[in-house]
């Protein structure tokens, strides 16, 4: 199987990558998060990826600008965008979020998802980090699924609501794998080293770990 290592080896061979391995699938749902650029977007569509995790609150460190993510939207045709609405701050922040970028989720973290229920109004991923809430505080029509911390494990989960576990290494990508209550894995999207350059190479082996047999 092919590998690119950085983003300009990536748009020189995307073409040939995609016709070799013609879109790979992969054993359950899998989103990417902190997506950056057209590379990244690209490289992730052609691993098969099913969700594509983007910032849209300016004040945040991943932020993407509306120029940026215009380039993707006009490109990618297959992953559902996730607006990543860390450090969301007012109603017309994740208005706005709808009117910029046309999501199909949203993602925040629980005491976001508390405090704007009531604006949301596309299904959510909540990221409840290493404590799962209790039930009666969230509503199953809004939430799509809970994102997990790394640490947890089946007995952790709540009953009603679809739990999503962050991985960062593949033997702890194995393991969740192999306990079965997981309905999707999240992974972190690469980061450039410099501007321009960014290597694949951990989250190219944790999707090559995800791919069906």
């Amino acid at each position: 199987m092919v590998f690119i290592k950085s983003a300009p080896d990536f748009n020189a061979r995307f073409s040939k990558v995609i016709s070799s391995f013609r879109i790979m699938s992969l054993k359950t749902i899998v989103k990417v998060s902190h997506v950056s650029n057209l590379s990244d977007a690209r490289y992730c569509a052609g691993m098969g990826v099913d969700m594509l995790g983007v910032g849209v609150i300016s004040s945040h460190q991943d932020y993407m600008a509306p120029p940026v993510f215009q380039e993707i939207r006009g490109w990618i045709a297959g992953p559902k965008i996730v607006a990543e609405l860390y450090g969301v701050s007012t109603r017309e922040e994740i208005r706005a979020a709808v009117e910029t970028y046309a999501p199909d989720y949203f993602e925040l973290t629980l005491d976001e998802y508390l405090k704007f229920g009531s604006a949301l109004s596309l299904p959510c991923l909540v990221n409840c980090g290493e404590t799962m809430p209790a039930a009666s505080v969230i509503d199953p029509q809004k939430v799509s699924h809970f994102i997990a911390g790394e640490r947890l494990s089946c007995k952790d989960l709540p009953e009603r609501i679809p739990v999503m576990i962050q991985v960062t290494t593949v033997p702890s990508l194995k393991e969740k794998l192999a306990q079965g209550c997981f309905l999707g894995i999240v992974l972190e999207g690469p980061r450039q080293s410099r501007v321009g350059m960014t290597s694949y190479e951990e989250l190219g082996d944790l999707l090559e770990a995800l791919e069906d047999d």
